[in-house]
């Protein structure tokens, strides 16, 4: 797993654990995260012991991340925290904290954020409302 994989797959367990708990619709993006990025059975039991313990943005070392990654990673951690259908004001403010952290600047960051809060709101309702098969 190269650097930026590992940062990026540590940031979003860091936004899952906002609430001060990893709940199942979480775990499950944790899952897919692995096996997005490919991670070999080894790399992936490393993150799940690593998910395992409450995780802040301040366990991180987000430095040396291109500005594409941090972009996806600020757009990806708001899909994490609208998981569950809600994004609540402590999860808003980690958001926020973490489009800092990435040197994104506020504007910009607060831009995205609303952007992809839109956009991930669309998708959970679209997916309540799809028939179960």
């Amino acid at each position: 797993m190269d650097a930026t994989t590992e940062k990026t797959i540590q940031a979003l367990i860091a936004v899952a654990w906002a609430d001060g708990r990893v709940g199942d619709d979480e775990k499950e993006v944790i899952e897919t995260l692995l096996d997005a990025y490919g991670l070999s059975a080894e790399e992936a039991e490393k993150i799940r012991a690593w998910a395992a313990t409450r995780r802040t943005l301040e366990n991180l070392d987000l430095a040396g991340l291109e500005e594409v990654d941090r972009i996806l990673l600020l757009q990806q951690a708001v899909f994490v925290t609208y998981i569950d259908g809600v994004q609540t004001d402590k999860e808003l403010a980690l958001l926020n904290e973490l489009g800092s952290k990435l040197g994104l600047g506020q504007s910009r960051a607060s831009e995205l954020i609303q952007a992809t809060t839109a956009r991930a709101k669309a998708r959970y309702e679209e997916e309540k409302s799809a028939p179960v098969s």
